[in-house]
């Protein structure tokens, strides 16, 4: 499978699918004040670097990042079509934002993500990738439906 990582346009209409998808599997996970998912519009932020996984002309799967300031970055929007999820793709999206962010500069990458079950996996995968829990970070507040991530940059 040949898989190419470029940098997308959350307000382009082939990423609109995708981001829906993504905001609406968020939806049963928590309620809505502890939902942090950011729609098109957030994701366009220039403070945001999002990124679309590819296979041909199909969009397989999108992460990002936002930069906090202070070299430090929240991990965002992390998704694989449900799909394409088994294969190690999201590990692959995740080691290539890792990458791109140490590249822009960043020396830490913070992350939120559910409690929920859904998340059980993305958790495995963010400790296995040297991710460890820390305090809420930037405007989050501790909450039962949240868990909060640090990874150190070389």
């Amino acid at each position: 499978m040949d898989i190419k990582m470029i940098e997308a346009d959350p307000l382009a209409e082939s990423m609109q699918r995708m981001v829906q998808e993504h905001l609406a599997d968020m939806a049963p996970t928590a309620p809505e004040e502890s939902r942090h998912a950011m729609d098109a519009t957030g994701l366009a932020d220039p403070c945001v670097s999002l990124f679309q996984m590819r296979v041909g002309e199909s969009i397989i799967g999108m992460g990002g990042f936002k930069d906090l300031g202070d070299s430090v970055a929240e991990l965002k929007s992390m998704r694989v079509s449900p799909e394409f999820r088994g294969r190690g793709l999201g590990r692959r999206l995740l080691d290539e934002l890792i990458g791109t962010a140490a590249q822009r500069g960043f020396t830490q990458l913070c992350l939120e993500t559910g409690t929920h079950e859904y998340f059980t996996a993305a958790r495995a995968m963010y400790q296995a990738a040297g991710f460890t829990p820390c305090p809420p970070f930037g405007g989050y507040q501790l909450d039962e439906n949240s868990v909060y991530y640090r990874l150190q940059l070389a």
